[in-house]
Formats: C-alpha cells, sequence, structure tokens
C-alpha cells in the first residue's frame, strides 16, 4: 500500500512539473506569404493577387490572444494594376500543444485599395474569419504550413474605376498564408 502511494506521488510531482515546463508565449511575430482570390459578390469577375502578411499576437492565457494583422496583395498581369492592403484587428482561439498549435481567428478592420492608371484610391470595411496550424520547430520558432481565411471586403469599384470596374461593393475573398512564427516573452 505505501508502495503504491509513493508511486501515485511521483506520477502526481512528475506531471505538475512537465507541465509547468510547457509555457506559453506572452507575444507571436508572425510573418507570411500571402495568396488572395478576390471574387465579386456575383462572382462575374475574379482577381488573384499575390503578396505577405504580417501579424503581431498579445496571448491573454492559453488560449486566448488578440491580433493586430496587416497584410498587402498586388495583381500586376499583363493589363491590370490592382493593388490592396488590409489591417485587421480581433481574438484568436489556440489549442496548444508540444508539437502542433490549431487556431481560429475572427478579424475586423478595414482594407485599402488602389487600381488604375489614375491610382484611383478607397478605405473600406473588411474581416476575416478561418484558421491554422502552426508546427513548433522549437520554443521560440514553429513553422506556419497553413493559415486559410474567408475575407470579405466592401470596395466599392465602380468609384475605384480601371482595371476593378465590375466588381461591385462586395467581395467574397479567399486568402491562404504560410510562413515563420516568432515567439517572446513567457509564464
Amino acid at each position: 500500500m505505501k508502495a503504491c502511494k509513493f508511486v501515485l506521488g511521483i506520477l502526481l510531482i512528475s506531471g505538475a512539473v512537465l507541465s509547468a515546463q510547457e509555457t506559453t508565449p506572452k507575444y507571436e511575430v508572425g510573418v507570411n506569404y500571402s495568396w488572395l482570390h478576390v471574387n465579386s459578390a456575383n462572382y462575374d469577375y475574379q482577381r488573384t493577387g499575390n503578396g505577405g502578411s504580417g501579424y503581431i499576437e498579445y496571448n491573454l492565457d492559453k488560449i486566448i490572444g488578440l491580433v493586430a494583422d496587416f497584410g498587402g496583395y498586388a495583381n500586376t498581369r499583363t493589363g491590370i494594376d490592382d493593388k490592396a492592403l488590409t489591417y485587421l484587428f480581433g481574438p484568436r482561439f489556440n489549442w496548444r500543444h508540444s508539437r502542433l498549435s490549431p487556431y481560429v481567428q475572427f478579424l475586423f478592420g478595414g482594407g485599402y485599395a488602389w487600381s488604375g492608371p489614375n491610382n484611383q484610391t478607397q478605405n473600406a470595411f473588411a474581416t476575416a474569419a478561418g484558421g491554422g496550424l502552426d508546427y513548433n520547430l522549437t520554443k521560440r520558432i514553429a513553422i506556419k504550413p497553413i493559415q486559410v481565411e474567408y475575407v470579405m471586403t466592401q470596395f466599392n469599384s465602380a468609384s475605384l474605376g480601371g482595371s476593378t470596374k465590375g466588381f461591385g461593393s462586395h467581395q467574397n475573398d479567399v486568402r491562404y498564408s504560410a510562413g515563420v512564427v516568432f515567439r517572446f516573452g513567457g509564464e
């Protein structure tokens, strides 16, 4: 009986020590390649933009973080010169494990677009919802193989003119990102 209590006590202590070694970073900074596929509300017109995005996440605890995400995308094919920036903010919900950390996020903010030979510009509402997966290489570095999001923007293409004409005032977009995550601080 004493041996059973001793083994049980060792297991409880080792479990507490092992869980104490897993820390949640206070800040995460991500740098990504991003691909943005833009669809008009009636799906008549489509564009694809390549670019990059970056974010900083402040982790409130092991699960909830606050994200500021900034992205830039360009479609510079022959005859098309569309560019867009997004600035989005909101919560991220993480499921942290030793090697894989999946998450979902809901971001709100805006977009800035410019197009055409006259560089006509516009600010508009934007929102994104989706998720991704981080593969933890070390305590401080992770690889993001996939992040996929629905991105809704409300650019009025009639006022932008140029090559975006016909996109209406509502776009249903898909954004794919992959990159590297750097982690700082911790409990």
